[in-house]
């Protein structure tokens, strides 16, 4: 079914038109957006907002394409007391100062005396603005309408419109960089159930923003550069995964060979975990399991205890230990799982924090077995450790702030990073 905003071929026009038809449904709305936007300005009288047309003139959005090569501004939003406010969307083409110069000198010309420009952009402009333009962002309207104080079902509807079109082709083609959302939590429920192309989008923006974090360069030495999996081309799934490389990886594409920060989606959860590969070499796989396995349940001791540090205050999170064997049919096949353990690390441990709720029962057996699996292993083995947030038990997943609490689970699990890590001025193990 086409959507209600779909009128013009051009997608910056489309979203400009999500916009402005919204801002016309909704007077409060209307309101709002222009303190956000112009916060130092306001209007007098009544207002109106027209598309692709001057103040005064018959409006005819039938030609709105070819009246933008004309140069008229994408939209204006005016009143009858001099008061008008411009609007000029990018999103493919560079801004174009002297463009937005036209624009203003024609609003003078028509009498208005009180003008603002706004001027929307994918990447923030950097360069000194004339008098009265005001730059922001796609994403930064798209954070606006999902904040709180914005309860407007029209908000609402341009929200999930800028959700919809940053996955469309056409769209996609035009965003060389940037985007036109950002991270503001994972919403998948049973109202809003899970949605593979929408987990995608989601996924690289929490990746985006967690790649940029001080704490893990500075702590894990995670690199920023890296691309991870690059272009995920999935188009259907229950789950859709990236990872962190470390610098350890220096830039390799074969990230099978070193432990990686996971994150994944899925159809119930969102996970992070420190993934170590079955393809890491001999020798750091067999330094970070020891010699024997009390040395190895040190390390998961370690990491179990931080990770309860880092969670204890997120109610709902799970802790988890994951070891995996999977086979592939052929290189772009779906792989065959054979064999996939989960339990909770604070199982192999008795005790605990003083006051802790609902922790498992001593059974160490698991980790015992998952050791024994991983040294004496036959088969391609990677485990995993970290934790995951559930949608219908963890709140904390549903806000921006769970990207906080992914990093914290990260780092949590030095240990096992460490541990299978080039010991500096050591020289190799043999």
């Amino acid at each position: 079914m086409r959507n209600l905003f779909d009128q013009y071929t051009q997608p910056e026009n489309r979203l400009t038109h999500a916009l402005l038809a919204s801002l016309e449904a909704d007077p409060r709305l209307l309101r709002d957006f222009i303190r956000w936007a112009v916060p130092e300005s306001r209007p007098r009288g009544r207002l109106s907002v027209l598309e692709q047309a001057l103040p005064g003139a018959p409006e005819d959005v039938s030609g709105t394409e070819e009246d933008e090569r004309k140069g008229l501004p994408d939209g204006w939003i005016h009143d009858r007391e001099g008061w008008a406010l411009l609007l000029e969307s990018k999103v493919a083409a560079a801004p174009d100062s002297d463009q937005i110069r036209r624009h203003l000198r024609m609003a003078r010309l028509l009498g208005f005396t009180d003008i603002r420009l706004l001027w929307f952009t994918v990447m923030p402009v950097h360069h000194v603005l004339a008098r009265g333009v005001v730059n922001r962002t796609w994403a930064d309207f798209y954070e606006w309408l999902t904040g709180p104080r914005c309860r407007s079902e029209w908000a609402r509807r341009v929200a999930q419109y800028l959700e919809v079109a940053e996955v469309q082709a056409d769209m996609k083609q035009q965003l060389q960089e940037g985007t036109l959302t950002r991270f503001t939590g994972i919403p998948f429920n049973d109202d809003q159930p899970y949605a593979y192309s929408q987990a995608k989008r989601i996924l690289g923006l929490l990746r985006d923003r967690l790649a940029v974090r001080r704490d893990l360069r500075r702590q894990l030495d995670a690199d920023p550069k890296h691309p991870g999996r690059g272009a995920i081309k999935g188009k259907g799934g229950t789950a859709v995964w990236d990872f962190l490389a470390l610098r350890d990886l220096k830039g390799s594409p074969i990230f099978t060979r070193s432990p990686h920060l996971t994150l994944g989606i899925t159809e119930s959860q969102l996970e992070a975990y420190v993934t170590v590969p079955n393809g890491m070499p001999g020798r750091l796989r067999t330094q970070l399991l020891g010699k024997e396995y009390e040395a190895f349940a040190e390390t998961i001791h370690q990491c179990t205890a931080q990770l309860e540090r880092a969670l204890g205050a997120v109610r709902g999170a799970n802790l988890f230990f994951v070891i995996v064997q999977r086979r592939y049919p052929s290189m772009a096949a779906v792989p065959i799982l054979d064999m996939k353990m989960i339990f909770d690390p604070r199982t192999a441990f008795p005790g605990g924090p003083r006051g802790a709720r609902n922790r498992p029962r001593f059974q160490p057996e698991w980790l015992r077995a998952a050791y024994e699996a991983l040294r004496h292993r036959k088969s391609n083995l990677q485990f995993q450790i970290g934790a995951a947030f559930p949608y219908d038990s963890c709140e904390a997943v549903r806000m921006a702030s769970i990207a906080e609490v992914v990093a914290k689970t990260w780092i949590a699990c030095r240990p096992v990073i460490e541990a299978g890590r080039e010991r500096k001025g050591k020289g190799k193990t043999k």
